[in-house]
């Protein structure tokens, strides 16, 4: 079971909270013989591995952390761009329906762009960057 970015769970108690609940599946104990009110029987849950992101550990209480491997990945830099551009121009290849054959990498100059504006963290945000260095590359295509 994967959750992503459970640090954004809702902490309102009206209607249950995630961490709450979630708290039963990660104790061997209690996934076992879960109770399940619409099926009317227990489940045994035990064999079920939960993985969770977060953005944030600080905002994620105490009994959450501690019944987690915490397994942190450093920010991406500028230096890891060799690394992700490949990959990030399959994918927009991939949901232009194009082969990737058909959009070369980034050259020298976009490059340097991505580099200039990008100093690393956030992959959207680099993401968004090669995306409008795509579009403008479509542009110039387009005008000769």
């Amino acid at each position: 079971m994967l959750i992503d970015e459970i640090e954004k769970a809702a902490t309102r108690s009206d209607y249950g909270r995630l961490w709450d609940t979630l708290l039963a599946f990660l104790e061997p104990e209690t996934s076992a013989r879960y109770p399940d009110p619409a099926l009317q029987t227990n489940l045994d849950l035990s064999q079920v591995s939960y993985i969770a992101t977060a953005n944030r550990l600080d905002l994620l209480p105490s009994p959450i952390r501690d019944r987690f491997r915490i397994v942190t990945f450093p920010k991406p830099t500028a230096n890891d761009l060799d690394a992700l551009l490949p990959a990030m121009i399959v994918d927009l290849a991939k949901e232009r329906g194009l082969d990737q054959s058909w959009m070369t990498p980034l050259d020298g100059v976009e490059r340097e762009a991505v580099a200039k504006h990008w100093p690393g963290g956030s992959v959207r945000r680099l993401r968004r960057i090669v995306e409008a260095i795509l579009r403008e590359r479509d542009v110039r295509a387009s005008r000769n």
